[in-house]
């Protein structure tokens, strides 16, 4: 994954995926970074149709388009 790649969330066992994937839909990775406890690779992602940014870990996204 790199800055500029069109990702959305991964399909998951959890409420919260099945939400974010039909409220959310597609977004652009603005940024990438390490964060958390334990650090691991997140991003930061614009998702155009709620205009909000979203940090998120990146094993949970899948890239649409490069």
């Amino acid at each position: 994954m790199k800055v500029g790649d069109l990702v959305r969330r991964k399909k998951g066992k959890d409420m919260s995926s099945t939400i974010m994937r039909a409220e959310f839909g597609y977004g652009i990775i603005v940024s990438k970074q390490m964060a958390g406890d334990p650090a691991h690779p997140c991003i930061t992602v614009l998702y155009p149709r709620v205009g909000k940014e979203w940090d998120i870990a990146e094993s949970l996204m899948e890239v649409i388009s490069v």
